[in-house]
């Protein structure tokens, strides 16, 4: 197994130390964070199939690897949860393949054939995880969009993939073409139909959210709450399915109202299982989907989301992230400011190894501003990617504090001009006087245009003495032998109308009489502007 997956590696390790040292949370991320990054790295979805095989080849050696006992509890794990192997997408979510770990770790139900752990799986709503089932083999699949609230489904000769091995037991997609799974056709179709039977109850008629209100409300005198409780948040479920995410709001939002109201445990306990059944990601993400369409519950939306925590966080930012609207960004971004979790899932995106999701933080964090951010988003400055470098520095022109501005210095140095340019117009807008030396040094040595530009709009924001005095040496002609560039005069006469100070206005007379006409005509327009006198 010298050629073993890294991503197979830190996810079996991941495994174990969930089983194991529960309360290491530190480490569980670091070994998330690492699969992840192997895992992007990756041409295509990878499949951990039985490793149980090579496990006892490693153990038949004298000399035992560091990881036998992780793999060797990635397999005790699967093989108890009747898990037959488990492909991820290379672009898998982190919280579903933490959360598939989890699972794994978790105590199984002896002989249940894998029903428990698939129970898990559906709940996920997973997009980019696929799991092989039970001794015949059936197969929860990743989803696309919203999953039916049905268990799984045994299919007599399911399309499957063609899969290649290699040494470590973990098998990549081949490029062959794809084949059937071959089973038993009479056995599969007997057990499709008690599957169907047992975990897939048929749903009632749909039903408007008026009616299942009224059944929420008769649930509090029936004899099994818990029952009827789950029979309404299936119906939701039906509803959301036909595109109905506004009676699914409705319904979520009686059920925490009968929650709060409640002081009997038992009660209570029913209707907090109806409302986690409701907080699945899938349905979660079709909520937030209606805050730019539906002003009149934004409040109801905003106060469900934050109530379901990191899980409604995460729903908001998936929806921020991927609009390019600016109207639909407001929206979910008001939604975002007040959602506690919030903040803790942008943070804790900043330590992700792909460079689009940090940058993508950054830039929610800086739209965001929460208390005491500016030190988490200078630390970025110093990214290996331009792009995240570059968010970070309009962050924390947003942001404004003392901090930013000391990041937004240190960001003049940075050998990106896309970077320095952001730094040069975050200075500019938090115009801070202190700052104004560092900027008349950045001008100095500063060679790209648009950078120039954006200095001298900073100092002209900045209008202290020594900017001003920087700016009418930059509008001055030049002398006979070395002439100054006339864009650079112009953009300096510009700044020096931005000043407005008695000596910005006194060098803007003066150079109504310089010899070159576009510095004149420049001038005369700034004076006229600001009212100045001849």
């Amino acid at each position: 197994m010298d050629d073993l997956s890294p991503f197979a590696t830190h996810f079996a390790r991941l495994v174990w130390l969930l089983a194991q040292q529960p309360d290491d949370q530190e480490e569980h991320k670091n070994q998330l964070r690492q699969a992840l990054s192997q895992l992007s790295s990756e041409p295509q979805s990878i499949m951990l199939h039985d490793v149980s095989m090579s496990v006892a080849n490693a153990v038949s050696q004298e000399e035992e690897p560091e990881w036998l006992v992780w793999f060797g509890e990635l397999s005790v794990r699967m093989s108890s949860h009747s898990v037959r192997a488990l492909e991820f997408d290379v672009a898998a979510p982190a919280r579903e393949v933490m959360a598939v770990a989890q699972a794994l770790a978790s105590l199984p139900v002896p002989g249940d054939g894998g029903e428990a752990f698939d129970e898990k799986l559906v709940a996920l709503s997973l997009t980019g995880v696929t799991a092989q089932l039970g001794q015949m083999g059936f197969v929860r699949r990743a989803i696309t969009e919203m999953p039916a609230s049905a268990g799984p489904t045994k299919t007599p000769a399911l399309p499957m993939r063609a899969y290649s091995s290699t040494p470590a037991g973990v098998f990549r997609l081949s490029r062959t073409t794809p084949v059937a799974l071959r089973a038993n056709p009479a056995a599969s179709t007997e057990s499709q139909h008690m599957m169907q039977q047992q975990l897939m109850p048929l749903s009632k008629p749909q039903e408007g959210v008026s009616k299942l209100a009224e059944r929420l409300d008769e649930a509090l005198h029936a004899g099994n709450t818990t029952a009827a409780v789950d029979d309404v948040a299936r119906a939701a479920e039906d509803l959301a399915r036909q595109g109905a995410w506004n009676e699914l709001v409705d319904v979520l939002d009686r059920l925490y109202e009968h929650y709060d109201r409640q002081h009997d445990g038992d009660i209570k306990r029913a209707f907090l299982m109806g409302i986690r059944r409701l907080q699945r990601p899938a349905l979660l993400h079709g909520i937030a989907r209606l805050l730019p369409s539906r002003r009149d519950l934004r409040d109801t939306i905003g106060r469900l989301l934050a109530r379901a925590g990191e899980a409604g966080a995460d729903a908001l930012i998936d929806n921020l992230i991927s609009s390019d609207l600016a109207a639909e960004r407001r929206a979910f971004r008001d939604a975002l400011g007040l959602c506690p979790a919030g903040v803790g899932a942008l943070l804790h995106l900043l330590t992700d190894e792909r460079w689009y999701v940090v940058r993508n933080a950054v830039e929610l964090l800086g739209e965001l501003a929460p208390p005491n951010v500016d030190a988490r988003v200078a630390q970025q400055l110093s990214h290996r990617e331009p792009r995240v470098r570059r968010a970070a520095a309009i962050a924390l022109g947003r942001l404004g504090t003392q901090r930013s501005v000391l990041g937004l210095l240190q960001a003049m140095n940075d050998p990106s001009p896309d970077v320095r340019l952001q730094a040069a117009h975050g200075l500019g807008a938090v115009r801070n006087p202190r700052a104004v030396p560092w900027l008349v040094e950045a001008l100095d040595a500063e060679a790209d245009p648009d950078v120039q530009s954006a200095l001298f709009a900073a100092l002209g924001r900045t209008p202290t003495e020594d900017a001003v005095a920087r700016l009418i040496r930059a509008a001055e002609p030049g002398g006979v032998l070395l002439r100054k560039p006339l864009p650079a005069r112009l953009r300096a006469v510009e700044s020096l109308g931005v000043a407005g100070t008695p000596a910005a206005r006194d060098a803007l007379r003066e150079l109504l009489q310089d010899r070159d006409s576009e510095v004149r005509e420049a001038a005369q327009q700034v004076v006229s502007r600001l009212g100045v006198k001849d």
